[in-house]
């Protein structure tokens, strides 16, 4: 009888074991269990950006407020350094990076994506009555984002001789601005919604410098179990209009295909 009870008090150990271990693995239960989505960002108009009010405003902010708030728990939004985005995932220091991330074959390798929403690619953007033409960017000073497609445009498309990385996109214009460098490539979902506007007025969209078509998705760790709940989530908001209403909003181009 105590070899019984003992093996059933095992059994038991084994199982409560076990199904901590799974509960402990699966971010969706972590998220549930911290009652907070904590997503990754960059300030980047018109995906995520802080508005008038002090509060976090965007295609992509909206989108990731709505998705927290459809499984019960809040959005905490933070900026990331996006050269980093892959080591903040891994280490768990946000769940999701959700900022108008190109779905790379290179990058899905170390991360899973969810079902694209979006379009976008990388254009060139200089100074107002700048003479930089097409052909010149490759021996101009081209300004990027560290570890973003623009930067992959200008080293592997462009092949430019003086690439200067920054910390954000915003920073590459602010370089052209300054005259610090020629050129910047970013993208175009971006360049659109504040080139040639307020601080950016003295800027402007290169005629005919555009680079590849890209799609839009949330990156999160590999094997993650947010995957299933998020490509639902996006698909069922495309299905009810939501994310076309959001579009025309923010300007942004959806990636309908993948939504339906």
């Amino acid at each position: 009888m105590k070899k019984i009870l003992a093996f059933i008090l095992v059994a038991v150990m084994l199982c409560t074991m076990f199904a901590s271990c799974s509960k402990k693995d699966s971010d969706l239960e972590t998220v549930k269990e911290n009652e907070k989505l904590v997503v990754g960002v960059t300030v980047y108009p018109p995906m995520d950006y802080i508005d008038d009010n002090g509060e976090w405003a965007g295609f992509d902010a909206e989108l990731a407020q709505m998705f927290a708030e459809s499984l019960g728990v809040k959005c905490q939004i933070v900026i990331i350094t996006w050269s980093q985005k892959v080591a903040e995932l891994n280490s768990k220091q946000i769940d999701l990076v959700w900022n108008g991330m190109t779905a790379s074959d290179e990058l899905g390798q170390q991360i899973d994506f969810s079902v694209s929403y979006a379009k976008n690619a990388q254009v060139a953007v200089v100074k107002k009555g700048s003479t930089l033409t097409k052909d010149g960017i490759k021996d101009a000073k081209i300004a990027v984002e560290g570890g973003s497609a623009g930067a992959t445009v200008a080293e592997e498309t462009i092949k430019g001789t003086k690439i200067n990385k920054v910390t954000a996109q915003t920073d590459a214009l602010n370089e052209v601005l300054a005259g610090t460098s020629d050129v910047a490539i970013v993208d175009i979902t971006m360049a659109q919604n504040i080139v040639g506007k307020g601080t950016f007025d003295g800027l402007q969209i290169l005629e005919g410098a555009s680079y590849g078509d890209e799609i839009f998705a949330v990156g999160m760790r590999k094997g993650s179990d947010l995957k299933a709940e998020l490509d639902k989530f996006l698909k069922e908001k495309y299905a009810d209009g939501t994310l076309t209403k959001l579009a025309e909003k923010y300007n942004v181009g959806l990636n309908v295909d993948a939504l339906k």
